[in-house]
């Protein structure tokens, strides 16, 4: 039942985004796009990356990892274009990764493609011109939840041994996660994934309990400055005003964007990817851009 209830939300989630971005389409004159690079050779859908920078971007420029988001069960890349959009405007070069999708398969092997887009990355910066000495990470919903996954592994050892991953080592400055998916055994509308983000395979391995609470995270090694974004409106709210809450009690350095319920329009979740024009979002592109040059 619980691969049922993921595959119907699938279909609510992307229809939903289909016809949110066809009435978004934007001249594109002013941008180069690399799509569909595969970071793994097995012709998976899930396997291939974007990249989007100012045809002029200087090699050193900073560049910025976005993974998407979609409860973990919908959409790749594409979903994020005007989010990505936005950011090699501001000058970065984006990197834009998909990830297989549950039911399909589970989270471990989420990060697992995750950490393999990173490891691209690092062995094709050169090709590439990814400065990953000045490179931070941004994900929304569930693309935070990864992103958290990918930054515990990427800097601990303890976690790399856990779960069995090699890491990139890309030395990521700072992080910005909108409307971050904390918790993985929800009780939300979202409780159909409760049961698919891990099978039989991850049964008392050592990285399980991470999966099952991934706030467990925050107690492995060092993480960078956190820029956190969620509003009154947001639907799972409650899972950043928690990360917010530990990073404080843990002293981890983060600054938190929290918007109160909109006066002209919804402040949904993940406003800011969805609706990167609106005046709030402006906002989170401006804060957020300046938090990652100082970082930087």
């Amino acid at each position: 039942m619980s691969k049922i209830g993921v595959l119907f939300w699938r279909h609510v989630f992307e229809s939903g985004d289909a016809k949110r971005l066809a009435k978004q389409r934007q001249d594109l004159s002013d941008l180069r796009i690399i799509q569909d690079i595969p970071y793994l050779p097995d012709g998976e859908q899930g396997h291939l990356l974007d990249i989007y920078e100012l045809p002029n971007l200087p090699d050193d420029a900073p560049v910025l990892v976005n993974i998407h988001g979609g409860g973990l069960f919908a959409s790749y890349k594409e979903v994020n274009v005007n989010f990505n959009y936005e950011w090699a405007r501001l000058e970065y070069r984006v990197v834009s990764i998909s990830y297989r999708r549950i039911p399909e398969t589970t989270l471990w092997h989420q990060i697992d493609d995750v950490m393999a887009a990173l490891r691209f990355c690092k062995a094709q910066a050169g090709k590439y011109h990814l400065n990953l000495d000045r490179c931070v990470l941004t994900g929304d919903s569930a693309g935070a939840l990864l992103s958290l996954f990918a930054l515990g592994v990427n800097g601990s050892r303890k976690l790399q041994q856990a779960f069995r991953i090699e890491s990139p080592n890309i030395p990521f400055r700072a992080v910005g996660l909108v409307s971050i998916m904390l918790d993985t055994q929800r009780k939300d509308l979202m409780h159909a994934i409760s049961d698919v983000v891990t099978d039989a395979q991850d049964r008392g391995k050592p990285y399980e309990k991470y999966l099952l609470d991934p706030s467990l995270l925050l107690k492995e090694g060092d993480y960078p400055p956190f820029f956190l974004v969620t509003s009154a409106e947001d639907l799972i709210r409650k899972d950043t005003l928690k990360l917010d809450k530990l990073l404080s009690e843990q002293g981890g350095a983060h600054t938190l964007l929290d918007f109160p319920k909109g006066t002209e329009r919804k402040l949904v979740h993940v406003v800011s990817v969805c609706y990167p024009m609106y005046p709030e979002s402006r906002q989170v592109f401006t804060k957020m851009d300046g938090f990652f040059k100082e970082a930087l």
